[in-house]
């Protein structure tokens, strides 16, 4: 008897890693023993049985608060309520709206074809639903005169969602769901999603292709193999189903050797990879999170534990695309100790988050790089991002905007800050925005950005909270002298100044100030003349010190917890 032994999955290229990410997350959810080892992987051959009931159990569990057939049967807890309480106009839109969606949803082909693999002669799911039929309420009839409506629609709605709660039912519908709000944005074409396969049990299909044949492979003797999987370098008989498999499935991805042998040399296509890896990159699905047609992983390959661990972000059925990103980002500074990123003995690669838009056709990956400096600076900073999230302020068309996203979205594109910084401090003159305390934290970011990562160009952290404490106290002598009226034209053109970069402006509106104050110009804003940066980062800390802030109150308890 042969003994049973253990598979051994190494990181490679960020589509395998996904995969790789994928069957750890669906073993480790299914309380299968994954061992993780620097870059390697390693659980054993027997966590493979019932694997197909673990993978749609893994997508089910993660994603079931955003499929069709958990909006169908959450109807359930308001039936009660509508029968015992009074009805009225909202309640009854909120009974024909769910009609209206129940019975779109329950003719769609995915559940059509979900039925006949159920294949239950007792229950006609088609005939039940051509009984749900909106309430009308006639102009001369009380909401009493229609109750009796009212109560046989719920009475269909009770038995629909009864039924689909069934757990034969439930297992083949979420399954469906999962198929094309999920899987079927990586990849297609074989196993279940070979259209010849619609009508057949999906938990079958998966087995058949994926699992047999990797059991298969793993009990053959492959000392005389003469061919290499592409991925992994093992040994493969022949460079055809089922001893080895091509990567067109892959959407997007794989190229079709039987017409494009034009991409290999001499015409022969050998990208084929062995049965293991053909189950990995089934498993890329389960390495993304995915929300509404859209994706993310983050390609984070320093060690198998930290790229499960910024991949493992929560989500539920009110969490926005751009929220998962926003915890996803978090999670990367949060997975990572300041003395990793600076320990020289040890390189950190650079991270690739990787995005996917399965609405663009043509390119539905997108790529941006998290080098090392970029890395540091979120790191320095991210108790202060974390704060961040909660910002927002409205733009000149009335959309709310996130502060968070807009400053890591210039540090990802290699932007500075300088803008966004001039918007807000000019919507706190005009009284749209009086969160002062971020302006702080984005120029004290912006600060640490552009003298890491642009080259020498910032200012000593400490010096912004002088300069910020010499308009505080400037406006002080101004307020003093009972000319406190004079601040907002100041400001309005030093707010200017700086957003055009004139430093003869600058200038000549800091030196009238001081001479209507009496007082002599301070050294540390001359400095400011060396270079456009720093001209920009002292005088949009000294904007606001003229707005109000004392510099050393303002410092929030997440800035100093930085520092």
């Amino acid at each position: 008897m042969r003994k049973i032994g253990n598979i051994k999955l190494e990181l490679s290229d960020w589509l395998y890693n996904a995969g790789v990410v994928g069957i750890a997350n669906i073993l480790e959810s299914s309380g299968d023993v994954v061992k993780k080892t620097g870059n390697i992987i390693e659980f054993k051959e027997e966590a493979l049985e019932n694997f197909e009931e673990k993978y749609f159990k893994y997508f089910i569990d993660k994603y079931r608060s955003f499929t069709s057939w958990q909006r169908i049967v959450s109807f359930e807890c308001e039936i009660d309520n509508l029968k015992e309480c009074p009805l009225n106009d909202a309640s009854l839109k909120r009974i024909n709206d769910y009609i209206e969606y129940a019975k779109d949803r329950l003719k769609k082909n995915s559940f059509k074809s979900a039925y006949i693999i159920i294949n239950n002669d007792n229950v006609d799911i088609l005939k039940e639903e051509k009984k749900l039929k909106k309430i009308k309420k006639g102009k001369n009839q009380d909401f009493k005169d229609i109750m009796p409506d009212v109560i046989e629609q719920l009475n269909n709605i009770k038995f629909i969602i009864d039924y689909l709660k069934k757990d034969g039912v439930k297992k083949i519908i979420l399954a469906k769901n999962i198929i094309y709000d999920v899987i079927d944005k990586f990849w297609s074409g074989v196993s279940f999603l070979n259209t010849s396969n619609n009508t057949k049990n999906m938990y079958d299909n998966f087995k058949e292709y994926f699992i047999d044949n990797t059991s298969t492979y793993l009990n053959e003797d492959k000392t005389k193999y003469k061919y290499k999987c592409f991925s992994c370098d093992s040994p493969i008989s022949k460079l055809s189903k089922p001893a080895s498999y091509d990567l067109t499935w892959i959407n997007k991805m794989g190229v079709d050797m039987s017409r494009k042998t034009s991409h290999f040399w001499n015409f022969y296509g050998d990208s084929f990879i062995c049965p293991i890896c053909n189950l990995v990159y089934s498993c890329i699905p389960a390495g993304f999170t995915v929300i509404r047609d859209k994706g993310i992983f983050i390609n984070e390959n320093s060690s198998m534990e930290d790229i499960i661990k910024v991949n493992n972000t929560s989500i539920d059925n009110n969490t926005s695309f751009e929220e998962l990103e926003d915890k996803s980002y978090l999670m990367i500074a949060n997975s990572l100790k300041q003395s990793e990123v600076e320990r020289s003995s040890k390189e950190i690669d650079n991270i690739q988050i990787i995005k996917l838009d399965n609405s663009n056709n043509r390119r539905p990956y997108t790529f941006n790089v998290l080098s090392k400096n970029k890395l540091k600076v979120i790191i320095n900073h991210r108790k202060t991002l974390n704060v961040l999230i909660k910002g927002t302020f409205k733009n000149s068309s009335n959309e709310y905007i996130n502060i968070y996203r807009e400053v890591i979205g210039r540090l990802y594109n290699n932007k500075n800050q300088f803008d966004i910084i001039n918007d807000l401090l000019v919507l706190n003159l005009n009284g749209k925005f009086n969160r002062l305390g971020y302006v702080k934290s984005i120029i004290k970011i912006n600060n640490d950005f552009i003298g890491g990562i642009m080259g020498k160009q910032g200012v000593y952290y400490k010096d912004i909270d002088k300069i910020q404490q010499l308009g505080y106290d400037l406006k002080e002598v101004y307020k003093n002298k009972k000319a406190d009226n004079k601040m907002n034209g100041i400001c309005y053109r030093l707010l200017n100044a700086l957003k055009t970069k004139n430093q003869n402006r600058f200038m000549d509106t800091i030196l009238n100030a001081y001479m209507y104050a009496g007082k002599q110009i301070p050294v540390i804003l001359l400095d400011s003349l060396k270079g456009d940066n720093k001209l920009q980062t002292v005088g949009y800390a000294f904007i606001l010190g003229l707005q109000g802030e004392n510099g050393k109150l303002s410092l929030c308890k997440e800035e100093k917890a930085n520092e």
